[in-house]
């Protein structure tokens, strides 16, 4: 990842030189995620003759300039993000739509995003491989669920209330005062912001809290603005939620038809969707099929399995 503090780069910049000096022998230069981070792991990789690997998923193939959020709206993050990409042997999106595609959620000024559209081709062999998730670590479990909403999301800085559509839920519980919106991962400086009494607030927490709060629910949302393909959507669909998402990148894909996708991001549309989750007839057989989707498609062996076919 990239150091949180500018200053600290070119000493990062020099600590990954020697650590891949150390590694002559080799197979594969492995990065999570392009940025400055890559730079010099590609560079050392066409030095060395070591062959390099890209997993791309998130803010390295987007840039909304607009609410501060993707490498490409830097000049310098862009920079080495393209090239990193532009100069890797393989590289491996968690879905399709991080090569490129139309963006027809929110009216921004880039119309497309994935790294195709911010980069200059490149003639890496690329290979889709889906995130993977361990199927036993969250857990469905029987027992009473409200329908009520929960969210997922940190929410440690300013423009995460809007990346991760949280305004919308703040909207929304207005709208619906008789209905609990609880979002999980607020940081001690958000904890005690103002909002509406049914908008509830919670702090990072442990891997079991979590579950246990997200099977007392039958609904879950994630409206981001921007999203590469995010686990706490998945692991929520383990646990039972049924999901509401906005119309962005992989997840209308992964919801499929076990949940709700928002077309755009305007808050009488959620209002409405909202009311149908609701209303919905049968929560029990939704809540077992949203896990199911996630169990059949996405598991921690399907991946293992493509990632090791890649390196061999």
């Amino acid at each position: 990842m990239e150091p949180s503090k500018k200053w600290a780069l070119p000493f990062k910049l020099i600590y990954q030189k020697l650590l891949c000096l150390r590694f002559l022998r080799a197979k594969y230069i492995v990065c999570q995620f392009a940025g400055f981070h890559s730079f010099i792991p590609i560079l050392m990789g066409r030095f060395l003759k070591i062959k390099t690997v890209i997993i791309l998923g998130g803010s390295d193939c987007a840039s909304f300039p607009e609410i501060n959020y993707g490498n490409y709206r830097k000049k310098w993050l862009g920079k080495f993000t393209a090239w990193s990409i532009e100069n890797s042997d393989i590289l491996s999106p968690v879905h399709e739509k991080m090569i490129g595609y139309d963006y027809t959620y929110e009216n921004y000024s880039n119309k497309r995003q994935g790294y195709s559209a911010f980069t200059k081709p490149s003639k890496a062999s690329v290979k889709v491989i889906y995130n993977g998730f361990y199927t036993d670590k969250f857990v469905r479990k029987e027992g009473n669920r409200t329908k009520d909403f929960v969210a997922i999301a940190a929410y440690n800085r300013d423009t995460v209330f809007f990346l991760k559509g949280l305004d919308l839920l703040e909207k929304a519980a207005l709208q619906f005062p008789e209905t609990k919106f609880t979002i999980v991962g607020v940081s001690e400086k958000y904890i005690d912001a103002p909002r509406p009494n049914n908008l509830i607030f919670l702090p990072f927490i442990s891997q079991n809290e979590l579950n246990d709060i997200l099977n007392s629910h039958y609904f879950y949302c994630q409206l981001s603005i921007s999203e590469g393909f995010p686990n706490a959507l998945c692991e929520a669909m383990l646990c039972g939620c049924i999901p509401v998402v906005s119309d962005v990148c992989s997840m209308p894909d992964i919801v499929a038809d076990c949940g709700f996708v928002l077309p755009k991001r305007e808050p009488e549309l959620l209002f409405n969707t909202i009311q149908k989750m609701i209303e919905l007839p049968n929560l029990d057989e939704k809540s077992i099929a949203a896990r199911k989707r996630v169990v059949d498609t996405y598991s921690f062996e399907n991946r293992k399995t493509e990632l090791l076919k890649l390196l061999s």
